[in-house]
């Protein structure tokens, strides 16, 4: 029985922190100049968000140690899109961000 789950790669995974680096300074000007457009910036990076989940999915597990996912992550997720037009959506993202690339950093070290 083999129990090895799906490789992952920092190759893989990096594009998707890059595109967010790349994106969330501009975010954090529309929402500091009040831009509605902070909304439509904000769902490509959640919808970069959600592949790189997809894409991290096979090699967790299914409980919350092992779980590619931020403890409460569906939930935290929710929230933003609920209130993308708040800036605190985008310090929950970037939370988010930030949560998940530690998760990946722990599993590709192993």
């Amino acid at each position: 029985m083999d129990n090895s789950k799906p490789a992952l790669s920092k190759e893989e995974i990096m594009p998707y922190f890059d595109k967010w680096e790349a994106l969330k300074p501009g975010i954090q000007e529309l929402y500091d100049q009040k831009q509605s457009e902070a909304s439509e910036s904000m769902a490509a990076a959640i919808a970069n968000y959600e592949e790189l989940l997809e894409m991290c999915a096979p090699a967790g597990g299914s409980d919350r140690r092992t779980k590619m996912e931020p403890l409460n992550g569906e939930e935290r997720l929710q929230f933003i899109k609920n209130k993308v037009v708040s800036p605190f959506a985008l310090i929950q993202l970037n939370l988010l961000y930030t949560e998940l690339r530690k998760k990946i950093a722990r599993f590709i070290a192993n």
